[in-house]
């Protein structure tokens, strides 16, 4: 079974989606998209009448919901909210949560459809050192793979990085990277896809995402 990624050619370029009950990796630079494209996976779920959920680590509801609505195909964001899709903001430090009681939190979650946790930055940054780090990384993933499909977020330093240093490419079943590239003096977002498990796929082919008003498109693949 396959889950819908909310975009039509990244769908095709998966055969269908994500694999059912995998986690997604999706990690990028700063301003690469990372957020809008969570979002737009989320309403892909909520409007098939999923149940849907995006814990962020640091943005608020009304910031999230913000981004949305700068998004045309996203602005019906709030038609959801509080129905089938949630949106919660919880402050690490503020509530003094550790990586440790993180996990707890999400254990005692009811069964969820699609799930975005953004971003594993934060969880990094509140575990006591990177062994706990990758052990309580482990242990997230496994009690996240019950949703049909899960993605964390990852802000990485620059374009040689998969992830946060903490080797969640390692653990995650799929990766997807967002760029920006230079090509002929124009600065373009690209969406690469590195790792799928149970897919067959082009690996490190870069396609370009076009965000604008209206939409979030992916278009043809870019030749570098």
């Amino acid at each position: 079974m396959k889950v819908s990624t909310g975009l039509k050619k990244l769908d095709g370029l998966l055969s269908g989606g994500f694999p059912e009950n995998s986690v997604i990796l999706l990690s990028g630079g700063s301003g690469t998209g990372k957020t809008l494209l969570a979002l737009k996976y989320l309403l892909e779920g909520a409007r098939n009448k999923e149940k849907c959920c995006y814990i962020s680590l640091s943005e608020s509801s009304d910031e999230l919901v913000r981004a949305a609505e700068s998004i045309k195909s996203l602005s019906d964001i709030k038609k959801y909210l509080g129905k089938n899709l949630a949106i919660e903001h919880i402050r690490m430090s503020q509530n003094n949560i550790n990586m440790e009681k993180f996990v707890e939190i999400i254990s005692d979650y009811p069964k969820i459809d699609r799930l975005v946790i953004d971003d594993v930055n934060k969880l990094l940054i509140f575990s006591e050192n990177e062994k706990l780090y990758r052990v309580y990384l482990i242990e997230l993933i496994s009690k996240i793979k019950h949703a049909n499909s899960a993605m964390l977020l990852c802000e990485t330093k620059n374009d040689a990085h998969l992830d946060s240093g903490g080797n969640e490419s390692f653990e995650c079943d799929g990766i997807i990277q967002l760029v920006f590239l230079d090509l002929e003096e124009m600065p373009m977002r690209a969406l690469i896809v590195h790792k799928m498990r149970y897919t067959s796929f082009d690996a490190k082919v870069p396609h370009e995402l076009k965000i604008n008003s209206s939409d979030i498109q992916l278009t043809e693949t870019k030749m570098i």
